[in-house]
């Protein structure tokens, strides 16, 4: 019989984007049973080396890794499967060197320009002076994901001097600019298969007319309090690109592209804008996203025919 250990990071707050790792193990934990693996759930905390090392006494077939930080900081989201590695531990998801490059977003989009991938003009913080006075941009933390740090007071004009002051006081090595891109937003989760990549149905996040007068970004409030006006208005759709098929081609190659370019594995998700013109931008690209029951992994999951057993299977069997 398999044996599946489950590798999660401790809770440290109540805050809803760190508490959804429970539910990502309690969903993987489910169709790890349903699928007849013998699994068993571990959290790494402080004494990182330690915890890791007790998975070795284990004897397991492999780790389903869902760590998304370590001491509470997500941009040492590598840290676990850092120590995976050099352990030689079989484990789940995107590989090592791919999970810190795409969790850098500088970096990745580094790599997306050198791979030819459409992404938007960045800049470091110190490079304000080189801006567009034409065009509109948004400071964005370099390492943190699900939506922490996303705000629209970030977004700004050079002519906005009281926010290009405050912009200017961020750090340098925890912060960049990219140009804004005020278009459609589409997210394409993809799912391995055979030593390939399945591209799952592109979903659309369509925005009210709330946001009419409001900058359209997936924010923090959008992504996670369910009691702000920014969730509420915020909605996923399936099948929006159905009479564009050129359109979802198009995405769906810069997917297989991406997956091949930035060595992924197991499953991952594209974030996308599209501008008036069908111009198409990679916002970021996410390893190991959230796979809750609520995600818009799972989401695109189900509408593509699939249940939680295959999704699992499939990411168990494409393991590093």
């Amino acid at each position: 019989m398999m044996k599946i250990i489950i590798l999660y990071n401790q809770v440290l707050s109540n805050n809803p984007d760190q508490v959804d790792v429970i539910n990502q193990r309690d969903l993987v934990k489910k169709a790890c049973e349903n699928l007849n693996y013998e699994v068993i759930s571990l959290a790494v905390g402080n004494n990182l080396l330690a915890d890791i090392e007790a998975i070795k006494k284990e004897n397991s077939t492999i780790v389903f890794n869902l760590v998304e930080e370590t001491f509470g900081k997500g941009e040492l989201i590598y840290f676990a499967p850092a120590l995976l590695n050099a352990l030689k531990i079989p484990y789940t998801g995107v590989p090592l060197d791919a999970l810190f490059i795409t969790t850098n977003k500088v970096l990745a989009k580094k790599l997306m320009r050198y791979n030819e991938l459409p992404t938007a003009d960045f800049y470091a913080i110190d490079e304000i002076v080189k801006l567009n006075p034409a065009k509109t941009y948004i400071a964005k933390p370099i390492w943190e994901e699900a939506s922490v740090g996303i705000t629209e007071d970030y977004i700004f004009n050079i002519s906005e001097t009281t926010k290009v002051k405050t912009i200017q006081q961020l750090s340098n090595s925890h912060y960049f600019i990219e140009e804004f891109i005020d278009g459609r937003e589409i997210n394409i989760s993809m799912l391995a298969t055979n030593n390939k990549v399945e591209v799952l149905p592109p979903a659309e996040i369509i925005f009210s007319e709330y946001f009419n007068n409001k900058p359209k970004i997936v924010g923090y409030e959008a992504k996670w309090d369910e009691n702000s006006e920014e969730y509420k208005q915020t909605n996923r759709f399936f099948g929006t690109l159905e009479n564009n098929l050129t359109l979802k081609e198009k995405l769906i190659s810069i997917c297989e592209h991406t997956w091949k370019a930035f060595n992924l594995k197991g499953y991952a998700r594209v974030d996308f804008r599209v501008d008036k013109n069908d111009n198409i931008f990679i916002l970021e690209i996410n390893g190991n996203p959230c796979i809750s029951p609520d995600s818009g992994f799972v989401a695109a999951l189900k509408n593509a025919g699939y249940n939680e057993e295959i999704m699992i299977k499939r990411i168990i069997e494409d393991s590093n």
